[in-house]
């Protein structure tokens, strides 16, 4: 069983849940691009993807709460997350718009990409870590206080969003849900030693057999929705209840996956994977739609693969040459020489 093995910036089970999490962004994507359909397998991965994601970037946050340095966490946030979530998307936003017939013009580019809403994902992340360094300054070390703020802010944008279901600015309601999963995650952290002692086969297989007929269940019976990026759950305490048992389920499998080169690379580099996971799977998913006539759910997955194995390459050259556009503190360093 991996966890905390070798550089604590990689954490083998960590790597592995966070490769698996683009990928079902990838294969939602290539859904969505290529055939358009509702699926069970969707219902499936719906529930812990992005949630998944959260917890595990809150794991990583709430380390070193006893001397958590707010001067770093900060520069990390604007350079490695606000940077590139400006520029990644400023590069395509015009094919973007032209693909979703959206209206191109210095107005909607300001709304669009210094408004936080063309990559909601990262702005999410962005948002979340932001009211966490504020809980931080406030409670300390004083995890669960963190929680119950966390819950409030969650149930709060819930309420917002009655008010106004737009995104503007920073998905800034869906950064308030979020928050709820990376406090979960710093819990988690502090807690991991017994958390460690209920990762086994019995409850990897109770919790995926619940998670997965619980699952096809709502797929087939109930039909209930939630998202987070539109702040919309259908049935806010199921919807929650599917968030968390998909995370402990996620918990459990990624500790028994062997260390895999390349989702370990996916889950190192899952940013890059992210901002091309949007315009790589619309390019691939017309072209295979216009060439191959076959749409079936299995083309979907074809494609996924297939767009992943195109990120490979264009992830390494943006590592090697272009690893500015990843950490703006590189482009101020070179004016400090």
């Amino acid at each position: 069983m991996n966890s905390f093995t070798g550089n604590e910036k990689n954490i083998i089970w960590i790597n592995t849940g966070r490769a698996l999490c683009m990928i079902c962004v990838y294969i939602a994507h290539c859904n969505v691009y290529y055939l358009n359909h509702i699926s069970p397998l969707y219902f499936l991965y719906k529930p812990f993807y992005l949630a998944f994601f959260f917890f595990l970037s809150g794991f990583l946050f709430f380390k070193n709460l006893d001397n958590f340095l707010f001067k770093k966490k900060i520069s990390s946030i604007l350079n490695k997350l606000v940077w590139p979530v400006i520029f990644f998307p400023s590069l395509i936003w015009v094919p973007k718009m032209i693909a979703h017939g959206g209206s191109i013009g210095l107005e909607a580019y300001l709304t669009d990409i210094l408004g936080g809403t063309a990559a909601w994902f990262v702005s999410t992340i962005i948002v979340a870590q932001l009211i966490s360094l504020l809980l931080v300054y406030v409670f300390k070390k004083r995890l669960f206080a963190m929680l119950l703020i966390s819950c409030i802010t969650m149930f709060s944008a819930f309420y917002l969003r009655s008010i106004d279901p737009t995104p503007f600015p920073w998905y800034y309601k869906s950064g308030m849900i979020a928050v709820f999963f990376l406090v979960l995650g710093g819990i988690t952290r502090k807690y991991y030693d017994k958390l460690e002692r209920i990762i086994s086969l019995p409850y990897l297989l109770a919790s995926g057999v619940l998670y997965i007929c619980l699952m096809l269940y709502n797929y087939y019976y109930l039909g209930y929705y939630q998202a987070i990026m539109s702040v919309d759950y259908d049935n806010i305490p199921l919807g929650l209840f599917n968030n968390l048992l998909g995370i402990f389920f996620m918990i459990q499998l990624c500790h028994y996956i062997p260390e895999i080169k390349w989702l370990q690379y996916i889950g190192k580099n899952s940013i890059i994977f992210y901002f091309f996971g949007g315009g790589v799977p619309l390019v691939m998913g017309y072209m295979v739609r216009t060439y191959i006539p076959f749409q079936g759910y299995l083309m979907t997955i074809l494609v996924t693969i297939l767009c992943l194995f195109i990120v490979f390459p264009i992830n390494y050259i943006i590592k090697r040459y272009f690893a500015w556009t990843l950490d703006f503190s590189k482009i101020t360093n070179l004016f400090k020489r």
